[in-house]
């Protein structure tokens, strides 16, 4: 049996009236044959660093929680560190076929921040 990648997300609303329950599933078309599970800390604060994908060439999806500070993620980095997003620590991002170089760094610029990502693809 090929390797399957499948995303359920399930976000559920309470005690506002009415219960609210909104789902969703992202599948890949393209079976992964290749991934990556690890922590990262930032090695220099205020500094940020690239997520290494390892020997992933495409990536399918990546998955990222924001172990401890919040983090600003950087989707595209070219030249210069330009947050596209921040993950508040002990949350996380899902993040479906990222066409750059992603980059990291802790909000704070006096902390380090420790992510543990996911990346899934061929």
């Amino acid at each position: 049996m090929a390797a399957e990648l499948s995303v359920k997300i399930i976000a559920e609303l309470t005690g506002l009236g009415e219960e609210i329950i909104f789902a969703g599933l992202f599948t890949d078309t393209t079976p992964p044959t290749k991934s990556l599970f690890q922590y990262m800390e930032q090695a220099t604060v205020n500094v940020d660093e690239a997520i290494p994908v390892g020997d992933v060439a495409t990536e399918g999806v990546l998955i990222v929680k924001a172990v401890t500070s919040n983090v600003m993620i950087d989707l595209d980095f070219d030249t210069a560190f330009d947050a596209d997003f921040t993950i508040k620590a002990g949350r996380w991002a899902v993040i479906p076929e990222p066409a750059g170089t992603v980059h990291f760094e802790a909000v704070s610029a006096s902390e380090k921040a420790t992510i543990q990502y996911l990346l899934i693809g061929t």
